[in-house]
């Protein structure tokens, strides 16, 4: 994360900056609706939209929501429980409001979140590994619905017009990559001191997801049903509001099964490192559904509706979160009650 982004003493990024990013993804978003409302071609999204269904758009925000509460569950059952609700919420918040209005690709709330818990007195050897495992299960989840989906088409065990290529090839690599991400668990990673800054980080990088693969082994041995039904939630809602956004316009979705494939395929847009993913996320999801069978005109309309929603809530209450965050890390005598709780004096 840029310095110029981070307070000098908490690294939370100050209320200017995330201003200022607010106001880019707002001039993004503005851009975005200018291009679809006067680009040649686009008079059938236009049109869509005109006769949007305004129960099935309350649908949508309802699933976005959702999602985004599932996270804030999901980051507690990461941490065992052992914060409140409250610091659930504007952690989980600031996380997500991170991702949008940070360009890193996705991977900017587990490290704010990691940053955030150790500055509040957390250990940075709780705090990294949790963070990261957070990351690495919801990230796994996706990839469990590729790899049972595109098997169940490939089948024929749920309908879709699709070859081996769009169903059974990406289940398998999506195996192939959970299993290669596994057996980080089991690397050694080397504790010299010595190579320069790139080296030491690539040998940060290396302990960070080792130790990130063997505490989401942990976690998941715990059977917690907060966190499982958070990982699960976060991506089911999502795809919840895109299914809901189909239906503002009238459905025209692929069957579940490749409309599931669609869907987490698509995210890999996400990962390019604009703010929000803008550009890059709804080329994927619209790109991927298009693949698998849906009128161009439809998944447009469909995908636009339902990122106002993923990016707007996010924002607005990652904007609150970041605030209260500030305010909680200002507090020595909470920082020393959070440490307490964790047997170690605060760092």
């Amino acid at each position: 994360m840029p310095a110029e982004q981070l307070t000098s003493t908490s690294g939370v990024p100050t209320s200017a900056a995330l201003a200022r990013r607010a106001l880019g993804l707002v001039v993004l978003l503005a851009v975005l609706a200018l291009v679809v409302s006067v680009m040649p071609g686009l008079d059938d999204v236009r049109a869509r939209f005109s006769r949007a269904d305004p129960i099935w758009i309350t649908v949508t925000f309802a699933c976005a929501l959702g999602s985004t509460l599932s996270y804030v569950a999901a980051l507690r059952g990461t941490l065992s429980r052992q914060i409140p609700w409250r610091a659930s919420w504007n952690l989980g918040m600031a996380e997500q409001g991170s991702n949008v209005l940070l360009p890193t690709g996705g991977v900017g709330g587990p490290a704010l979140g990691a940053i955030v818990l150790q500055r509040a007195g957390v250990p940075m050897g709780i705090a990294g590994p949790r963070s990261a495992a957070l990351f690495l299960l919801t990230s796994a989840t996706s990839f469990t619905v590729i790899a049972i989906a595109g098997t169940a088409v490939g089948l024929g065990l749920l309908p879709g017009d699709a070859s081996w290529v769009g169903t059974l090839l990406p289940a398998g690599l999506a195996v192939a990559l959970m299993s290669a991400v596994a057996a980080l668990g089991q690397l050694p990673v080397s504790e010299r001191a010595e190579g320069g800054r790139a080296a030491r980080l690539r040998r940060q990088v290396a302990a960070l997801l080792r130790d990130g693969v063997q505490k989401s082994r942990a976690l998941l041995r715990e059977h917690d049903p907060l966190l499982i039904g958070g990982c699960v939630g976060y991506l089911a809602f999502s795809i919840a509001a895109v299914a809901a956004a189909f239906q503002a316009f009238g459905g025209g979705g692929p069957p579940i099964g490749l409309f599931l494939l669609a869907y987490t395929l698509g995210q890999v847009g996400s990962l390019i490192p604009t703010p929000g993913g803008v550009g890059g996320t709804e080329g994927g999801l619209i790109g991927m559904l298009v693949v698998y069978g849906a009128p161009a005109a439809q998944a447009a309309a469909a995908v636009l509706l339902y990122r106002v929603f993923q990016l707007g809530l996010p924002t607005v209450f990652g904007l609150l979160a970041f605030r209260q965050i500030r305010r909680r890390l200002a507090d020595d005598e909470q920082t020393a009650a959070v440490a307490a709780r964790f047997d170690t004096p605060p760092s």
